[in-house]
């Protein structure tokens, strides 16, 4: 789904009478996320159902633009699409919210802990269109019964009673959206900080390397791995990603037109080294390995009105010192 239709699609439910939300804990329980369903009052429903609405309203007044998370240039106003090979847990079971409403338990008091809550997910929808919004629960919002506790006892009243309930605060905020084929980060800061983003990078860039190292074109391409295993480099891991996942040179150019597209180019040929049989792509220093993704990502131009040699994302001139 484009930025576009996102955006519509959240004005259409927002305006739409009809839309309702329907709202699911995830809870961790054992080191397991599970999700339930939250059986509301009608008036607890309905303020539910208007407050999402606002929600949105007040975040799409905001133009975006929509990027991969694995882009380099993460920018303020930007909604990321998740691109990474595995789900979280955490988002898979938003997931299951979305498509699964009618199999999942509902929270029970007997098995269930609202000191478990770890996220809340609202699912609107109008019986044509549906988003999952999902917000990521912290312990303040949770207020305990436990110990001595008070609470007014009314608007306008001056005494204080003990609170005998549980009490939960949904938060203010949108982190993650759902469509049923997308899921959009919107609060990048939550999926760093509580979804083990970084290793989760790591991980899904490794696996891309291996997909490189098959093509036989890298010589000792474990220099590469160590990068982001070893030293931790998760800028370049992300690097790494963008550049493998979608690459029309490794889908349309063969070994050798690489080979020969460096050795002939002006700045390349002086960052990139070829083995002796020039069967092979050395990339032993982090230069030389953050060309030759760029390269990847066909990043390299060449102008036709004055001969320069550019790189497209960046438009910056190709250096040959």
């Amino acid at each position: 789904m484009s930025i576009d239709a996102l955006r519509l699609t959240a004005q259409t439910l927002a305006n739409d009478p009809q839309t309702v939300g329907l709202m699911f804990f995830i809870l961790k329980q054992q080191n397991l996320f599970v999700v339930r369903k939250v059986e509301l009052s009608a008036d607890a429903q309905s303020a539910l159902t208007a407050e999402v609405k606002l929600e949105l309203t007040e975040f799409f007044a905001v133009e975006y633009v929509l990027r991969d998370l694995t882009a380099a240039d993460l920018r303020q106003d930007a909604i990321f699409r998740y691109n990474l090979q595995n789900n979280p847990p955490q988002l898979a079971r938003l997931i299951d919210a979305w498509g699964a409403a009618p199999a999942i338990s509902e929270f029970n008091h007997v098995n269930d802990q609202v000191t478990d809550l770890k996220a809340i997910v609202v699912v609107l929808g109008n019986g044509t269109e549906k988003l999952a919004v999902y917000k990521h629960h912290y312990p303040t919002n949770t207020y305990r019964r436990s110990g001595f506790s008070l609470w007014r006892a009314g608007i306008g009243q001056d005494r204080f009673e003990k609170l005998n309930q549980e009490i939960i605060r949904m938060g203010h905020t949108i982190d993650f959206l759902y469509d049923g084929a997308d899921i959009f980060v919107t609060n990048f800061k939550v999926l760093e900080k509580f979804f083990g983003f970084k290793e989760a990078v790591k991980a899904d860039s490794v696996v891309k390397l291996a997909t490189l190292a098959g093509r036989n074109l890298i010589d000792e391409i474990n220099l590469l791995e160590e990068r982001i295993s070893v030293q931790g480099d998760v800028t370049f891991a992300k690097k790494v990603i963008r550049a493998i996942s979608h690459s029309r040179v490794l889908d349309t150019v063969g070994n050798d037109q690489i080979i020969q597209f460096i050795k002939q180019h002006n700045g390349l040929s002086k960052k990139i080294r070829i083995n002796d049989t020039e069967t092979k792509i050395i990339l032993d220093t982090k230069v030389s390995q953050n060309f030759f993704m760029k390269l990847l990502n066909d990043d390299y131009l060449k102008s036709e009105l004055t001969n320069f040699e550019y790189d497209a994302d960046s438009k910056d001139l190709v250096e040959a010192t």
